[in-house]
Order: C-alpha cells, then sequence, then structure tokens
C-alpha cells in the first residue's frame, strides 16, 4: 500500500469517526416540538423509547428478572420510601430516541432523590439485545437495573397521588440531569431533564391516581409528552403549560 493511500484511509477513517461522534451529540441534543393530549386525564410518557415492562407493584414491592431475585422494593429500586401498590412502566431510550424527559402529569415536585451506581454502572446492552431479538421479558438478565445510578422525582398532582419518574444512566452517561427541585411546578408534559446515550426512564403509577387499565404494552415505542400511558380519575381544568426549560444545555456544559 503506497503512502498516499495510507493517508486517505486514515483522513477517511477520521472524517467517518469525526461524523458519527457529531451525529450522536446532535441526535442526543435535539429538542423537536412535542403536543402534549388536550385530555387533561392523559398521562403521558416521560421518555422517547421501546416500553420494556409494565410490572405490578403490590404494597412497594415489585418483580424483577435479575440476579435470581424474585421482587424488590420500590425503596431500593428507585430510592423512595412508598409502600403504594400501581405499575410500573419502563421505558428504554435507545441512541435514535430524544433522550429529554417530560412530566407524566401537572403537579408540585415533592421528591428528588439521587442514588449513585453500586459499584458502577453496567452497560445496558443486554437490553438492547433483548429488544432487537425480541426476547421476553425484556429485562431478563439486566443487571444495570439494580445497581446502575438514577435520579428519582416525585410529582404530586394538587388533588391526587404522587408519581414518580426515575432516570437510570447507562454506562457511559456522565451526569443525569433533572432541572427541577422540590417545591417546584410542572406542567403536564413539560421538560425537565435530559440523559445521555442508551438510558432508561421508569414512570411508577399508583392506583389510586388510575382510571382503567395501563395503555402500553412491551414492545410498544413511545413518545415523550405525546403518547398516553394511561388515564387519571383525577380531571382538572386545563391549564396553560409552562415554558421549556432552555438551561438544560448549560447544566451539562
Amino acid at each position: 500500500m503506497t503512502r498516499a493511500a495510507t493517508t486517505a484511509g486514515t483522513v477517511a477513517l477520521a472524517a467517518l469517526v469525526g461524523g458519527y461522534s457529531y451525529w450522536r451529540s446532535a441526535a442526543f441534543l435535539r429538542d423537536p416540538e412535542r403536543s402534549v393530549p388536550p385530555d387533561p386525564s392523559s398521562i403521558v410518557s416521560a421518555a422517547d423509547g421501546y416500553i420494556t415492562y409494565v410490572k405490578r407493584v403490590e404494597s412497594g414491592q415489585m418483580p424483577v428478572a435479575v440476579k435470581k431475585r424474585r421482587t424488590i422494593r420500590l425503596s431500593e429500586y428507585a430510592g423512595i420510601d412508598s409502600d403504594a401498590s400501581g405499575w410500573l412502566v419502563g421505558t428504554y431510550m435507545t441512541e435514535h430516541s430524544v433522550h429529554r424527559n417530560r412530566a407524566p402529569i401537572e403537579g408540585a415536585v415533592v421528591v428528588r432523590e439521587h442514588r449513585g451506581a453500586a459499584p458502577f454502572n453496567r452497560s445496558m446492552a443486554r437490553m438492547t439485545a433483548n429488544l432487537f431479538l425480541h426476547r421476553t421479558p425484556y429485562d431478563e438478565g439486566c443487571e444495570y437495573l439494580l445497581t446502575n445510578e438514577r435520579l428519582t422525582i416525585g410529582v404530586r398532582h394538587a388533588d391526587g397521588p404522587t408519581v414518580f419518574v426515575t432516570q437510570i444512566a447507562d454506562l457511559w452517561v456522565d451526569r443525569i440531569v433533572a432541572h427541577v427541585e422540590v417545591g417546584e411546578n410542572l406542567a403536564r408534559g413539560e421538560q425537565y431533564g435530559l440523559i445521555r446515550f442508551g438510558s432508561q426512564c421508569d414512570v411508577f403509577l399508583p392506583d389510586a391516581l388510575l382510571d382503567g387499565d395501563v395503555l402500553v404494552r412491551p414492545g410498544q415505542y413511545v413518545w415523550a409528552g405525546e403518547s398516553v400511558l394511561a388515564r387519571s380519575v383525577v380531571r382538572p381544568a386545563p391549564t396553560t403549560r409552562s415554558p421549556m426549560r432552555n438551561d438544560l444545555e448549560e447544566a451539562l456544559s
């Protein structure tokens, strides 16, 4: 191989790597407009991605399929002290998904709980493979569900119970952003956070809030702020949504 050919190959490889890196950065930071359903009883998805599970939670206990464990407490999983019954809806954000997170309901933030990795963040490649190969349950063998860094917020409706949203970091994530504090209010579908690369976002829906069944199923693709996870028995009057938080990128700088 001539020196010219070697140089050309090196330049082409560098361009390919640079282009891929730019695409990944642009893809993760993109911020498309979303149309929140007008029905105020709609509980919307907190993330773009594939539904990985809809788990029944009884008195704060839920089933798991990791490390031969059968159940785990919500307090251990999400870092929240709750004995509520309801449903945990998992959404896996692929590298092609928009990685901005939105509030499922309107309400006040009453919990903001961060838990570090134990002892380190594990890869979510097993979940990617399970989805690609249609291996169910999709969370089978996904150890990151028990070990990885996570940040949970609780959003309490003015007339109802609390919905919890948990952002779970992947191996390559350097920071989870939840640009909201306890005491602040969120509109339904309002953007509040951001997480990079393949990650996961779970929503706990308490029975006391639900009017009927959960409306999504494993394997279904959903969009943050638009796709309806379930209906609420609480039907507040529509409110004007707060402006989107434009300083999420600043939090990452």
